[in-house]
């Protein structure tokens, strides 16, 4: 009795468990058997392409892809390396060795050209896959460098337009579901889901990228030439704000010149020296004091506060106009008239020009270079201000400043992206951060632009001129300060800034120019090392543009100067 009690018991046992397999957990049961036959793989939008002015690439994405593994469906890793690293021109160790890791995924090749992908594919491998992984292409190489920037290896920007619009590039991932076998190989004609991977938007630059090439050649041949420390160009439209080209040459640890290192056109604020003058008169001519014929003795030499300022070269006491000041790049003339302006005056007009404040272009680690509150000013602070020393820029707000002069007075904020445009094709125009504003009058500008007309024609500028075309601007040469404070060393010896920052054609500005040549050795004056790189970029400029020389050559004749003053 008690037997057939229990075999009662076990096969009401049986029957219970039949049930509960078959009705209370067979959905349970089939779900599992389904994550384990299906396989989602995640697929990814292509990163926007970065263009130029044109639409040719600056940075674009080529479909390479990632070769990857999962281990615990390789019985032998061994035999698998084995017959994997030849495909992938690797060793067979290092693979066994990746493919023993305990877990379901491990990279084993990463950014794998679409043949070598497709190579492993064709080998049908159990527990070996690939997957799309994008390489980022810089057609330009370095030249570029400094604005596009660059990305990590998961696709995310790092630096320059790369990060700064990294949102707005990035692509939207989507997915793929296939049924497979358990070695891991698809199932023929079985289930199958697909969410589409939406692409990312692409920039249009303003920037040209034979200019931007060109501009990295030319830089990199003066500060060979110079036995420079580095450089800076920036090539710009004074009426729109339109960065054309911005490059920096540096030199490597093996003394080496190279380009794209990072964006000193942004980051580095450098006292500008005597290219400042153009501002400071702008400031003058602007406020009333004087017009360009306006003049007044000139000593070579000047005491303020118990601080001796001199001209490049000694002189007598000559009546040097404003013209001349600027052409000559007097010194003492310069201090003089910036003491009629004063020191608020001085400040005022420097700030609206740009100084103290970044450019608004929202590229990471722009500097606002320093301009002080006049109540932080020393004794000697506007006389040194005004000839520029004891304030500093960026190279982007020196081109700024004189696209103010070339464009009638009025500031335009500078702009490096040109049109966002959709994956669905829409286009928007991004917005300044900040508005134009009127910094001088558009007869203060007109003065200015023929004075610095006359630099070149005349002054110490003439390595800047341009056959065909009247070219406007001004020279530099500042000493840089020491880390330890002054300008000189223990040694008694000084390191220089070369600059030159114009325009042409000077009656009609098109294209603007700013060069700097940090720590020129074989000649540190703004006129002779920075003054030939403006006029051979300024020519392409003008020429890439589209811009016609002027009909004829001007008839003006140009008096010469008595002999002192800078060497700018």
């Amino acid at each position: 009795m008690v037997l057939v009690l229990a075999l009662m018991g076990m096969a009401t046992g049986l029957v219970w468990r039949t049930f509960d397999l078959q009705f209370r957990q067979g959905e349970r049961i089939v779900a599992w058997g389904e994550d384990h036959r299906l396989r989602t793989t995640e697929t990814i939008g292509l990163r926007g392409d970065i263009l130029d002015r044109s639409g040719e690439p600056l940075a674009t994405s080529a479909e390479w892809a990632t070769v990857f593994a999962d281990p615990s469906k390789i019985e032998d890793p061994l035999d698998r390396a084995t017959v994997l690293a030849p495909v992938l021109g690797t060793e067979v160790t290092p693979l066994a060795q990746k493919m023993s890791v305990p877990g379901q995924f491990v990279y084993i090749q990463r950014q794998v050209p679409p043949e070598q992908a497709a190579a492993v594919e064709a080998l049908d491998l159990p527990g070996i896959g690939t997957r799309p992984e994008p390489l980022r292409v810089y057609p330009l190489g370095g030249s570029a460098a400094e604005i596009v920037g660059s990305v990590s290896l998961d696709h995310n920007g790092t630096s320059g337009i790369e990060l700064l619009y990294n949102d707005l590039l990035v692509g939207a991932p989507g997915s793929v579901v296939r049924e497979q076998y358990p070695g891991g190989r698809s199932v023929p004609g079985g289930h199958s889901e697909l969410v589409p991977a939406v692409d990312g938007s692409d920039l249009r630059l303003t920037v040209d990228r034979l200019l931007q090439f060109e501009a990295a050649r030319i830089l990199s041949d003066q500060v060979r030439e110079t036995h420079a420390k580095g450089g800076v160009i920036v090539v710009g439209r004074p009426a729109t704000g339109e960065i054309l080209a911005m490059s920096t040459a540096t030199r490597d640890e093996d003394g080496r010149v190279v380009t794209g290192a990072e964006n000193k056109a942004l980051t580095w604020a450098f006292e500008p020296g005597s290219v400042i003058k153009g501002l400071t008169f702008s400031a003058v001519l602007d406020a009333g004091l004087a017009t360009p014929a306006t003049t007044r003795p000139v000593p070579d030499r000047v005491t303020i506060h118990d601080s001796e300022f001199t001209d490049y070269s000694p002189h007598p006491t000559l009546d040097y106009s404003v013209r001349d000041i600027v052409v000559q790049s007097s010194n003492i003339g310069t201090i003089l008239w910036g003491n009629r302006l004063g020191a608020s005056g001085l400040y005022d007009y420097l700030r609206r020009f740009g100084l103290g404040r970044t450019s608004g272009l929202g590229l990471f680690g722009e500097s606002p270079g320093l301009l002080q509150p006049v109540s932080g000013w020393s004794g000697t602070s506007l006389a040194t201000i005004a000839i520029g020393q004891g304030v500093s820029l960026t190279p982007i707000q020196l081109l700024m400043a004189f696209n103010t002069i070339a464009n009638d007075g009025v500031y335009v904020p500078a702009r490096i992206v040109a049109e966002v445009i959709g994956p669905d094709g829409t286009s928007t125009t991004p917005q300044p951060t900040t508005a134009a504003r009127r910094v001088m009058s558009t007869t203060a500008a007109a003065h200015m632009r023929l004075i610095l007309r006359d630099v070149v024609a005349d002054g110490t500028g003439r390595m800047a001129a341009i056959e065909n075309y009247e070219v406007a601007g001004k020279t530099g040469t500042a000493r840089k300060p020491h880390p330890d404070g002054g300008y000189e060393d223990a040694a008694g010896n000084y390191r220089y800034v070369a600059a030159f920052a114009g325009f042409a054609p000077a009656s009609d500005p098109q294209i603007s120019v700013v060069v700097l040549i940090d720590e020129p050795t074989t000649t540190i004056y703004g006129g002779s090392a920075a003054a030939p790189a403006f006029a051979e970029i300024a020519q392409i400029a003008l020429r890439r543009m589209m811009v016609p020389p002027p009909g004829g050559t001007s008839d003006v004749v140009l008096a010469a100067l008595p002999a002192g003053g800078g060497d700018g």
